[in-house]
């Protein structure tokens, strides 16, 4: 099994997902990709960065939580730790979106969707069940549709790991092709992987199944595959069939990066991308980030709204403002939020991640 140290090349992936992902928004907005020739359907295909994020959830859970024991005591206290990760920003950005909405009907400034601030679907991302089929509309923090599909792998996985360490070699042998299989056909059917409320689940499962598996037969090539050749050959692919508009292909190309790196950090060489500082900071504030996109698009929106300038006559504007705002509230939630409330709840789940947390390390 894998150690459970950061490996930094990883945590700057989580970087260059959210920023994919950021990139893909900022798009629907302003409508720039069309300036970037052909590379234009890789920005429209950024959706595709919250897949990256999944593999990765499975790949590093397995990798650090392999030894939760499939008992009560011990899912709950592995929930505890989940929780503990996304909860407390997730709570956050909710408040501050609701604070918002009663600000803006205070002054005046009614929102242009009513619908997106409804009481069921507030009990929906309380619960995080908006991504199970509840909805069927965005609402609220409308980016944690993802988070609440993590959520329903955070609840199986006590008996996901179970399973995987009495069928480890079955893990190796049939889950990653049946994973990839299985994502082909959600893709085929849908034309796409941007299933976001009804289907999220379905790119799901296969992409954080398929994540746990590759945790298994890491170890085994690391010291001799050319590593760092094979991230590169991943994130090409990955690159070349977003431009193609395959998202199942873009998906194998990402996992194909991920297990090059995380064999690179297995085998204890240096890092790659890790060892890029800017980097590995904006992949330690990733959830934040992420998760921050909302309330600052709902802030710039109303801004130029405000102003009376469509979006699309100042998309410079648009973009910088959008940009600094989801930067800055995600060093804020950070800084103020999820570093602070992770360290206090694993004090009483995991009191060495909670030191490790503390000594700056993100191993999930």
């Amino acid at each position: 099994m894998m150690g459970r140290g950061e490996l930094t090349d990883l945590t700057s992936c989580r970087a260059l997902f959210a920023l994919w992902v950021f990139a893909y928004h900022v798009n629907l907005q302003v409508e720039y990709a069309h300036w970037l020739g052909p590379f234009a359907p890789v920005v429209e295909h950024g959706y595709l960065g919250v897949d990256g994020f999944f593999i990765l959830s499975g790949l590093i859970l397995t990798r650090v939580d392999a030894d939760t024991p499939f008992t009560v005591r011990g899912a709950l206290r592995f929930w505890g730790k989940r929780l503990a990760r996304i909860y407390p920003v997730h709570i956050a950005v909710i408040a501050l979106l609701g604070a918002l909405f009663l600000a803006g009907i205070a002054a005046g400034i009614p929102p242009r969707e009513p619908a997106r601030f409804a009481g069921f679907a507030l009990l929906c991302h309380l619960a995080l069940v908006q991504g199970w089929g509840t909805l069927d509309h965005w609402a609220w923090n409308y980016p944690s549709w993802s988070i609440s599909s993590e959520w329903a792998g955070y609840l199986l996985f006590p008996l996901l790991i179970a399973c995987y360490r009495v069928f480890y070699k079955g893990a190796l042998a049939i889950s990653l092709p049946l994973c990839f299989s299985i994502l082909a056909t959600v893709a085929d059917i849908h034309g796409g992987l941007n299933l976001t409320f009804g289907g999220s689940l379905l790119r799901f499962f296969p992409e954080f199944i398929a994540g746990m598996a590759t945790t298994a037969f890491i170890p085994f090539i690391a010291d001799e595959a050319p590593n760092r050749i094979i991230a590169l050959a991943g994130a090409a692919l990955a690159v070349a069939f977003a431009a193609t508009g395959h998202d199942a292909m873009t998906v194998l190309g990402l996992w194909l990066m991920l297990y090059g790196l995380a064999m690179q950090g297995d085998a204890e060489r240096p890092a790659s991308i890790g060892a890029i500082r800017p980097l590995r900071a904006m992949g330690v504030i990733s959830y934040a980030f992420y998760m921050s996109f909302a309330p600052a698009e709902l802030l710039t929106t109303q801004f130029f709204r405000h102003l009376g300038i469509a979006r699309a006559a100042a998309p410079l504007a648009v973009a910088s403002m959008l940009a600094a705002l989801t930067l800055g509230l995600a060093v804020l939630l950070h800084v103020l939020i999820e570093k602070p409330a992770r360290i206090a709840l694993n004090r009483r789940f995991d009191p060495s991640r909670a030191a490790a947390l503390a000594a700056g390390s993100v191993a999930l």
